[in-house]
């Protein structure tokens, strides 16, 4: 089953191509064994044959120019036994991992092209449990 998520990343379609080029190549002693180029169509798309938690997936690009920003979509298609038993134990109900990893792609490269940082949540930062205390429940208020 396809996760697909897209971003708006205010670059140049070439500029931002040329960033997923330059992390493949960052990776390339782990070609062949965590990914590898299927086929490449500059600046519009990239498909890849990658491996996350040893579950084989298809990982494709797309690129689409719009008047003020290029459209990035990330499709990510798992696919193997592997898969199919993780589906089958899950009821298909946990493929948020696949979606963070996607989603942490496209952030990392949105960040890396239009040269922002994003923000990491520490553990400090988590979100508070029902517990704590909040400004909209003092300490102590309660039914």
């Amino acid at each position: 089953m396809p996760i697909e998520k897209a971003f708006a990343i205010h670059a140049d379609a070439r500029d931002i191509y040329a960033a997923i080029e330059r992390d493949l190549g960052d990776a390339a002693e782990h070609a062949g064994d965590m990914f590898e180029i299927v086929r490449r169509d500059p600046p519009r798309s990239l498909e890849l044959r990658v491996t996350i938690g040893g579950v084989p997936c298809w990982l494709t690009y797309l690129l689409e120019e719009k008047p003020d920003h290029t459209e990035v979509a990330a499709r990510l298609t798992p696919f193997g036994w592997k898969y199919t038993f993780f589906r089958i134990m899950t009821f298909g109900m946990r493929d948020q991992g696949y979606e963070i990893a996607l989603v942490e792609a496209l952030a990392n490269l949105k960040a890396e092209v239009e040269g922002t940082e994003i923000e990491v949540l520490e553990e400090d930062d988590s979100i508070p449990s029902i517990d704590s205390p909040s400004p909209q429940r003092g300490e102590g208020a309660g039914g």
